[in-house]
């Protein structure tokens, strides 16, 4: 009778995998926090906001921007979820309703414009107190700068309540 000697595996395959598992979990964790907010925000300081802020990126966004698309892109890029219907009346974010008219007032000396596109860009420069603060940085590398122009372009146009 032969006995089967029982095979030795080797722990490297696991301990591959395992590592493997770490590195996604790291780049998984770093990228949320991006995604949510966590990342470093490059917008100015509030002491340097002057009326041209913005106004140059601006200018040349709304060139390319057409107002009559940006409502499509509005629901495209999931604006609609937080800025309207239940999301605004759970205060998860401000309606879109009247933003071309508040945004004039919301944070001087910034123009309605200006405003609207820190608010996409640099999601926490400012955050509107009675709301979640939780809008996430999706411009960064995910929405084309003619898509930007035309969400700009639609929301300054939305000034009744």
């Amino acid at each position: 009778m032969t006995m089967k000697t029982p095979r030795k595996t080797s722990p490297l395959p696991a301990v591959i995998a395992m590592g493997v598992l770490i590195v996604l979990a790291i780049v998984f964790v770093s990228e949320l926090g991006t995604v949510s907010g966590g990342g470093e925000d490059d917008s100015p300081a509030e002491s340097t906001l002057t009326a041209d802020t913005y106004m140059p990126e601006i200018a040349v966004l709304l060139e390319t921007g057409e107002a009559d698309a940006g409502e499509a892109l509005i629901t495209r890029y999931g604006c609609v979820s937080c800025h309207a219907g239940a999301g605004a009346e759970n205060k998860l974010a401000p309606a879109f309703e009247g933003i071309g008219t508040r945004a004039e007032t919301r944070r001087p000396p910034l123009s309605a414009a200006a405003y609207i596109y820190e608010s996409i860009v640099h999601p926490t420069a400012f955050e509107l107190e009675g709301f979640s603060g939780n809008m996430p940085v999706i411009y960064d590398g995910l929405i084309p700068d003619e898509d930007l122009g035309s969400i700009i372009a639609y929301l300054l146009t939305l000034t009744g309540e």
